[in-house]
């Protein structure tokens, strides 16, 4: 599963980041690390972009980026 297909209020775990996806780099670099503990916290009218609270932070990523977010129910 990954983190695009979380419902609002959701949370989950990183469990880890695909890198043959060409965002994975700033992915990590905005502390998508696994291990995690994710929320989704709103999504837009049409799920893009996907706002999540990581460590006390909002941070919004497109849909095709979350898509690189491997997670634990």
């Amino acid at each position: 599963m990954t983190a695009a297909e979380l419902e609002l209020g959701q949370h989950a775990t990183i469990k880890e980041i695909d890198f043959s996806h060409p965002s994975s780099r700033r992915i990590i670099e905005f502390g998508f690390t696994p291990g995690q503990h994710i929320e989704i916290v709103s999504k837009s009218i049409f799920n893009d972009p996907i706002s999540f609270s990581l460590r006390g932070t909002l941070i919004a990523l497109r849909k095709s980026d979350a898509c690189c977010i491997k997670i634990e129910d």
